[in-house]
């Protein structure tokens, strides 16, 4: 049986389900506690943590841009991080996480939809294995040194060790001209992919500490190193609306091992998403602007 998960029951399950969740963190976590966190919230940080989110966008627009240049695609830094605006905005309110990255390569395809759909997912893919070589590195030092007990970050650990063996299994598995594109879009350049990558992935632990410290719950470096980055893996499941739920339920899990109760870890996750929606609100401008194509050319 075909699972379809464009159904309408799906599509409604999306919105529900984190609904549920939040509700049961409110009344697990006394939801009346975590708004007067929230409104104590302190200014000067969640500020700070906006502008980390905008500067992560900026690089993330210039990985992209980089990305797509050496598959062949002449893609703008200017168009590259507008689009890239546009698509957080549509990833912040649709349901799924990834409409926004589809729209953005169809608004940019020029010539060759497969060529600017591979930069995207080429790029997306450089992310994740930045945030996972960060979580495998901080999670294994925090272990050894006590810093998070053996119950919480063992299993994080162990998972994210599996996926780093097996991908390179799943490169050799994956069809040669996805191959080659991996090559030149990542492999080549590893030096500049792995600055970027590393650098727009601590820009996501810092603003969710920024939040944190807003919170008046601060996380130390290690810890967040190691755990934040679990919390976020849970925004990657697509039954939700920008991770709005899977997020907050993680960083319950988890987030007491770095010395937050319940009731922070949630308000903490809460201003992280908030601070992840108005950060996004920009691209809504760019939504009626005229598509400016990027058409084939030579970059490196």
């Amino acid at each position: 049986m075909k699972f379809d998960t464009q159904a309408p029951i799906w599509r409604m399950m999306r919105v529900v389900l984190p609904l549920v969740i939040l509700a049961a963190l409110w009344v697990f976590a006394d939801g009346a506690q975590i708004v007067h966190q929230l409104r104590r919230a302190d200014l000067g940080w969640l500020i700070a943590a906006g502008l980390v989110v905008n500067l992560q966008t900026v690089l993330c627009g210039w990985r992209w841009k980089m990305t797509a240049n050496r598959l062949g695609q002449a893609l703008p830094l200017t168009v590259a991080i507008r689009e890239y605006y546009l698509a957080q905005f549509v990833n912040q309110t649709m349901p799924g996480g990834v409409a926004g990255d589809v729209a953005r390569a169809v608004r940019v395809k020029g010539d060759s939809m497969a060529r600017s759909g591979a930069a995207v997912a080429i790029e997306r893919i450089s992310g994740q294995v930045g945030m996972l070589v960060i979580m495998i590195v901080a999670l294994a030092i925090a272990l050894l040194t006590g810093a998070v007990p053996s119950g919480t970050g063992g299993m994080p650990l162990g998972i994210g060790i599996g996926i780093a063996v097996a991908l390179p299994i799943a490169y050799r598995l994956i069809p040669q001209r996805m191959r080659e594109a991996i090559r030149r879009g990542i492999l080549d350049i590893w030096a500049r992919q792995s600055v970027l990558g590393l650098a727009i992935s601590a820009c996501n632990i810092l603003a969710f500490s920024c939040c944190a410290e807003a919170i008046g719950a601060p996380l130390e470096p290690l810890a967040a190193a190691a755990l934040v980055p679990v919390v976020l893996s849970a925004m990657l499941i697509p039954a939700s609306v920008a991770g709005w739920g899977f997020r907050e339920g993680a960083a319950v899990l988890f987030l007491p091992a770095a010395g937050l109760g319940a009731q922070a870890a949630v308000a903490t996750s809460v201003a992280y998403g908030a601070v992840l929606l108005v950060s996004a609100i920009p691209g809504a401008f760019f939504l009626r602007r005229p598509r400016k194509l990027a058409g084939s050319g030579s970059g490196a």
